[in-house]
């Protein structure tokens, strides 16, 4: 469940329902969500300095083992039989293989605007790059 600025500030349920409804911004209420891949790292990266996880340095490649424990969650979600699109909670955190994908992602932004990765110039030169390899390119079989 999240908070979405309507008339109101809602949180809704899986169905849809209104499950609260606030005059005021609610505490945790995400300002000017962002739009851009830019925009997501920045908010990503300002998000784990204002958390604390930056007053101790970083190697890359504790950054790296941190995405990968992201997927390595993801794919314990699936082997206790969880849906690929299903998210559930644990009180008011949010489970799931999407959740885990989600928080691999948001581990790469922050890597990212931590390293002053241009991620969304990256993403759009291998894409473009991709779209012109053979199908099937390299001929492996996984």
């Amino acid at each position: 469940m999240e908070w979405k600025q309507e008339r109101f500030y809602v949180k809704r349920n899986e169905q849809g329902m209104a499950v609260q409804v606030e005059e005021k911004r609610p505490i945790g209420f995400i300002d000017n969500e962002p739009q851009s891949i830019d925009e997501f790292v920045q908010a990503a990266h300002d998000n784990a300095i204002d958390k604390g996880w930056y007053e101790e340095p970083r190697t890359f490649g504790e950054m790296i083992a941190l995405m990968h424990s992201e997927l390595s969650e993801a794919l314990e979600e699936h082997r206790n039989g969880r849906g690929f699109r299903e998210i559930y909670y644990e009180g008011e955190k949010p489970c799931g293989i999407p959740v885990e994908l989600a928080d691999t992602v948001i581990r790469i932004f922050d890597t990212c605007g931590h390293l002053g990765i241009d991620f969304e110039a990256a993403i759009r030169e291998k894409m473009t790059y991709n779209a012109t390899r053979p199908q099937r390119h390299g001929g492996k079989k996984l």
